[in-house]
């Protein structure tokens, strides 16, 4: 059962952002739509609840939280705008991403042609290699994080504290694979290859599983299909007696 929210809305908070709606609430945070009254922008505010600031585990997973999504924001992910201190506790402003969340458009029988799908999951290969090197963990894969602006796509911040593990990247990309095939178009252009690699990368324990980079390369020998519509030879995959042994 989920607790109340902090405040009776709207409110002023930190003499800078406006609160005016409950988005989202855990045991631990709150979710605000805010407005941000000096760039005169729309925000969302992540708050942590003040009755845990005696708890120091976590307020330190929260500002490992707010830590990790600041190194990873920008581009077509959700930046960090501030960490601030006010009325007895910690917020972390962020940026609101207007677009429709993919899990809604799942819900109303929407799709999408394989190009597109195509370039989101090389997105998502891309982001991933990023938090390999980085060493930045990340949340589970939702569609709800993930955004339709056409063109093109925006991520909510998937960064968390904490250590990433080695099977991290392979599990959101066998995730996105398994949700993103419900939004294929199978009229659209090579709908039925983008179809055949997201239905080998939802179950790679039927073929060689793949790291990120190889992942990034399969689906950028099919992007040559929707350009040129010409798909070069694939590289020879190593046997599974060589991939244990390396």
């Amino acid at each position: 059962m989920q607790a109340t929210p902090i405040y009776q809305l709207p409110t002023l908070v930190g003499g800078q952002y406006v609160y005016i709606s409950v988005l989202t609430e855990t045991e631990d945070t709150v979710l605000y739509s805010a407005r941000q009254k000096d760039m005169q922008r729309e925000v969302v505010v992540e708050t942590l609840r003040p009755g845990l600031m005696g708890d120091v585990n976590k307020v330190q997973v929260f500002l490992e939280k707010a830590r990790a999504q600041a190194r990873l924001g920008g581009g077509s992910i959700a930046s960090c705008l501030e960490l601030l201190f006010a009325d007895g506790t910690w917020h972390l402003a962020k940026e609101r991403i207007d677009g429709t969340p993919l899990d809604i458009m799942v819900a109303e029988g929407c799709t999408l042609p394989a190009s597109e799908l195509c370039d989101l999951m090389q997105l998502l290969c891309r982001i991933c290699i990023g938090m390999d090197i980085e060493g930045i963990a990340g949340a589970p894969f939702l569609l709800q994080n993930l955004y339709y602006m056409a063109p093109g796509f925006r991520l909510r911040n998937p960064a968390v504290g904490g250590p990433r593990r080695r099977s991290s990247s392979r599990r959101v990309l066998t995730c996105a694979a398994a949700e993103l095939l419900k939004l294929l178009d199978l009229s659209s252009p090579f709908a039925s290859e983008l179809g055949n690699v997201l239905s080998r990368m939802s179950f790679p324990s039927n073929w060689t599983s793949l790291s990120p980079v190889l992942y990034n390369e399969e689906l950028a020998r099919l992007q040559q299909l929707f350009f040129c519509g010409v798909l070069e030879p694939s590289p020879p995959q190593p046997s599974e007696e060589e991939s244990s042994a390396s």
